[in-house]
Formats: C-alpha cells, sequence, structure tokens
C-alpha cells in the first residue's frame, strides 16, 4: 500500500517524469558503454562557454543506475523507479523495526509528496535515502553506509561517523577505497580532482539558480522542515534530535550547506528536503515510545497526513516536468551547426535522440550570456540556432536580456 501512490503517479504520468540530474548520468553511462570511455570535460574546464558539459556532480551510485536503466523505453524506465521506489520504502519499514512503527514509516514515507517527486523523477535523493535507512538499521548497517558513499559525497559525512562510532575499521578502510575511487573518477572523466567542486560554484553564477544566501539560509530551511515533514513530525524531532543516533552527521551536513553558500555554492529545496526525510524512521519509533493507545493513533495518523499540503506546491513542479518531457520529444537538431540552450534541458535532448558525446552539437545558451559572448563568437564558434525553454531555472534573467542583442541567429521557444 505504501507504494501506491508512485505506481499511480508513473500510471496517471505516463511513465517517469525527467530530472536533468538523472539525464545526464544515463547520457554518460550510455557514452561509456558505446564508446568505452567517459569524457565530461577536457582538461579540468569548467568555465568555457564554448564546451558543453552537464552541471552536476558525477556520482557512482548514479552511473550504476544509468547502467541498469539503458535497456530503456518508458515503461522498463518506470519498472524501475517503482522498484527503487519500493527498496527505498521498504528500508524505511526496516529502520523503524518492521512493526506498527516501521509501517506508519513507510506510510509516511509512500505518501509524501516530497519523496513521490523525487521517486518519480528518479533524483539521486532517493538512492541516497534509501542508504541512510539501512544505515540506521542494526542488520544493513554496513551495505548503507557503503551506498551512501557511492550516492553523494556527503554520504561520507554519515558513514564514516557510523564506522568510527561502531569501531568498524574494515569498513572505515573500505570507505577510504571508496573515496579514493570519487577522486579517480572525476580526474580520469572530467581532468581535474576538484572539476566538480569548481563547475558547481562557476554554474551557480553563469545559470543564476534561485537558491538560499547564509542569511535566510536557516529560516528558509526551518519552513521547509515544517513543510516536508508537517508540524507534528518536526516538533517530535525538534524535541528529540539528541537521541537520534545520526544527530551528529545531520548537523555536519546541515552546517555543511551553508558553509557552501558561504563559498560561492547553492542549496535547493531538495538539498534539505532529503536530509529532513533521512530522520522519518526515528521519528516514530519515538512516537511510540512517547505514546499509547487512541493518543498514539491520532498522533501517528495526524503526522502521516500533515505534509499533504505539500501538494500545492508539487503538482506545479510535476507539471513543468512534463512540458519539459514534451519539449525533449519534439526537439530536432538543426541540418548543420550547434544548437544553443539551457545546459540543463542538453542531457534529455541527448537522450531522446540516442546522442552519447553531446559536446560538438552544443553549447550553453546561459553561460555564453553570462561571458557576455557576442553573436558572432556563437557564429564562429557554429551555432545556427537557439532554442530556449522560458520558465524558472531554465530562463535566468541575464540569459532573457542577451537574447534582446540577437538579431541573425534562429531563436525558437518551446512553448
Amino acid at each position: 500500500m505504501s507504494v501506491l501512490p508512485v505506481l499511480t503517479l508513473l500510471i496517471v504520468l505516463d511513465g517517469e517524469i525527467p530530472d536533468p540530474d538523472r539525464n545526464a548520468h544515463d547520457v554518460w553511462a550510455n557514452q561509456l558503454v558505446h564508446t568505452g570511455r567517459l569524457v565530461i570535460s577536457h582538461n579540468g574546464v569548467f568555465d568555457d562557454w564554448q564546451i558543453y558539459y552537464p552541471n552536476t556532480v558525477p556520482k557512482p551510485l548514479e552511473l550504476i543506475m544509468g547502467f541498469i536503466r539503458m535497456p530503456g523505453g518508458i515503461f522498463y524506465r518506470s519498472i524501475v523507479v517503482f522498484l527503487t521506489a519500493f527498496m527505498v520504502v521498504a528500508a524505511v519499514w526496516n529502520s523503524a523495526g518492521r512493526g506498527q512503527a516501521g509501517l506508519e514509516a513507510a506510510l509516511f514515507l509512500g505518501f509524501n509528496p516530497v519523496f513521490l517527486l523525487l521517486a518519480v523523477t528518479s533524483s539521486s535523493a532517493v538512492l541516497f535515502l534509501g542508504s541512510i535507512f539501512l544505515l540506521q538499521s542494526n542488520n544493513r548497517s554496513g551495505i548503507g553506509a557503503v551506498m551512501a558513499s557511492l550516492a553523494r559525497p556527503e554520504g561520507f559525512i554519515y558513514s564514516g561517523y557510523h564506522s568510527l562510532k561502531n569501531r568498524k575499521w574494515k569498513l572505515l578502510a573500505i570507505l577510504a577505497v571508496i573515496a579514493a575511487g570519487w577522486l579517480v573518477f572525476h580526474r580520469t572523466s572530467c581532468g581535474s580532482f576538484t572539476w566538480a567542486a569548481d563547475e558547481v560554484r562557476y554554474s551557480v553564477a553563469a545559470m543564476a539558480y534561485p537558491t538560499a544566501n547564509p542569511v535566510t539560509f536557516f529560516p528558509w530551511a526551518a519552513l521547509r522542515l515544517v513543510l516536508v515533514l508537517g508540524a507534528p513530525v518536526a516538533a517530535v524531532l525538534f524535541l528529540c534530535f539528541r537521541k537520534w543516533q545520526l544527530h551528529w552527521p545531520f548537523t555536519a551536513n546541515f552546517l555543511l550547506l551553508a558553509i557552501s553558500l558561504v563559498m560561492g555554492s547553492l542549496v535547493l529545496p531538495r538539498y534539505v528536503d532529503q536530509l529532513f526525510l533521512l530522520a522519518v524512521p526515528f521519528v516514530f519509533i519515538e512516537i511510540h515510545r512517547l505514546f499509547n493507545g487512541r493518543i498514539r493513533t491520532a498522533v501517528s495518523v495526524a503526522v502521516i497526513l500533515f505534509p499533504s499540503v505539500q501538494w500545492i506546491s508539487t503538482v506545479p513542479e510535476i507539471k513543468q516536468y512534463m512540458r519539459l518531457r514534451e519539449a525533449y520529444e519534439s526537439f530536432e537538431l538543426p541540418e548543420q551547426g550547434l544548437t544553443a540552450a539551457n545546459e540543463l534541458l542538453i542531457p534529455g535532448f541527448c537522450l531522446n535522440l540516442g546522442i552519447d558525446d553531446p559536446s560538438e552539437l552544443f553549447v550553453s545558451v546561459d553561460k555564453a550570456a553570462w561571458s557576455n559572448a557576442s553573436e558572432s563568437s556563437l557564429a564562429e564558434r557554429g551555432v545556427t540556432r537557439i532554442v530556449i525553454f522560458d520558465e524558472g531555472v531554465y530562463f535566468p534573467e541575464h540569459t532573457a536580456r542577451w537574447l534582446e542583442t540577437v538579431e541573425n541567429i534562429e531563436v525558437d521557444y518551446f512553448r
């Protein structure tokens, strides 16, 4: 029953809906299989508008998922989405004790609008959530630690803390090997150990992402906590926070997000949303410890239903993702020359057209605008067409202003 909402959404939406990060990893997986190599950036270049590369941190576990998804087809990929969501819901049930508390935790997660959006877009946050749920269980914590470290860089905060606290030295050695693997992966595919960090800072400025700043981050995050988990769960988490086995790594991860803002990075809603969802098994264990009888039942029902208010913002996001899918399906390459587009769109274009290496077919229109590149320099690069999806993050204000200076290159808008 807990995974019925995911199945229902997949049916209503006619399959998964595209996420730019997921699309990028699928393109990389295709490139690696079809060409035997993976080139994300040449020689560590991160700030040249004339060279296209997806602006996301390459993640090993996400790349593995790209191989799993490779047979393709909307039906097959939807099955992968459903099974992934099912395993994550099973992981939260297991980590909450498998009994009544586990069932309620599974219901809470399976019906949570934020989790559902992450699931149907195949976000990397879903695998990260599942990993940390396993990390909090008694019988799968080692597997969870390894998966968390492969899923996201911040996974090392949780897996390292778990290993040190429980004196699991063999596991710590395995994590050290995985960390070295991350560095080798980035060096060989991007040309630099620090490419991802450098590229993220540049893209935050050049793409004009909407993000909190160091001053607004904490009140904004508090609001996200209430919206994502609901006021009852937020209250239980706040009052019992020190009892949570992951309260120290959670705090470190949370502060790291704030520090990253100071250093020029960004924090999107899903970055903090996934952190709050990590506490779901702990919260339901605490609810069963604090309450009994009808009071516990009433509290559990309120806790499960409260986050439904998030559908107010989730539905518009889903609609935008569906319009993106239509844009991907309608896009065609020009007969000659390169296409300039928002770089978040390009991996979706490539997947739809079976393109493994987009570097010589596309450039980022937003980075060109940020660099104030002239129309003649785009023409010299070979750009014959500019395509625009004029919504939110896909159409920064500086790009709109820059387009007013373009006269001779065709500009197409997806409507």
